[in-house]
């Protein structure tokens, strides 16, 4: 699910959730993993691998500094508020702040890397569409699946990120949260809309840019602004979905004991010395 421009942010965040053995490897040699991820999207000539890998320096060099702190204090509060259970508000306040994370690392890494769209060949532009496509078979599969197969698979993700965080839970927990997440409004089909009318707003700037060129605002309001018709279209739907979500965790909280809310306590923790060690480690 990687999205150019977006692939900093999301290989940063892929990154603080693989586990605290292998972060400071992975997070150490995170420009050359994106940098190689951008190559496949768009087969990049020497000259532009030479350009985006000091881009690419830059960017993480800014992310360590600036942003690895706001994580570190970031998981340190989310600690204390899991602690004893959390509350729908509790849960947005967490939500928007990785939210405000995600678009100050993406405004970043369209300050940094921008202008390299205007170095891409025709060839390149429809390299990443190809690539694109490919990349979101899954998400046509999903729109494939019958309703009953949609809340199945939506379920059982559901079930597997809570059991990552707070630990296995017992069988009669898992009956209780799969009946509260089969609750949850359908998300994915105005998401995959939304990503695809993004994805054609950003393959027509890079067609024109050759002859109307390609700003770095330009690239922000594509990727960013909500009053782009797609985002505007989409946002109700995402603010309905994640209120009803973070009710439901906070119902779902209540259904957890006090070891199971600890281990998820105890990883956050475990983020944040990371964290703290990777920031420290100019």
């Amino acid at each position: 699910m990687r999205r150019y421009y977006l692939l900093c942010f999301v290989t940063i965040t892929t990154l603080l959730t693989t586990g605290c053995s292998a972060l400071g490897f992975a997070y150490n040699n995170a420009p050359s993993f994106v940098a190689s991820k951008l190559d496949d999207a768009f087969d990049l000539d020497e000259a532009q691998q030479s350009k985006l890998d000091l881009r690419l320096q830059k960017f993480f060099a800014w992310h360590r500094q600036q942003e690895l702190p706001r994580y570190q204090q970031s998981m340190n509060v989310a600690a204390t508020t899991i602690a004893d259970g959390i509350t729908a508000v509790e849960f947005l306040e967490i939500y928007d702040d990785l939210r405000l994370a995600w678009r100050r690392s993406l405004t970043q890494a369209v300050d940094d890397l921008g202008d390299l769209a205007l170095t891409l060949s025709a060839a390149q532009i429809e390299h990443f569409q190809q690539y694109f496509h490919d990349e979101a078979e899954e998400y046509r599969d999903y729109l494939q699946m019958s309703a009953q197969q949609r809340e199945i698979f939506r379920v059982q993700r559901g079930l597997k990120r809570l059991q990552d965080w707070f630990g296995k839970l017992d069988e009669l927990q898992r009956e209780k949260i799969s009946l509260r997440l089969q609750q949850l409004p359908e998300f994915y089909p105005a998401w995959i809309n939304y990503r695809e009318a993004r994805q054609r707003a950003l393959l027509d700037a890079l067609r024109a840019a050759a002859t109307e060129g390609l700003s770095r605002q330009q690239l922000k309001f594509i990727l960013l602004d909500p009053a782009s018709d797609y985002a505007r279209s989409f946002e109700p739907v995402r603010r309905a979905y994640w209120q009803a979500y973070a009710q439901a965790i906070e119902e779902i909280s209540g259904l957890l004991r006090k070891a199971q809310l600890q281990h998820a306590v105890n990883r956050l923790q475990d983020y944040a010395d990371t964290v703290a060690d990777l920031a420290s480690n100019d």
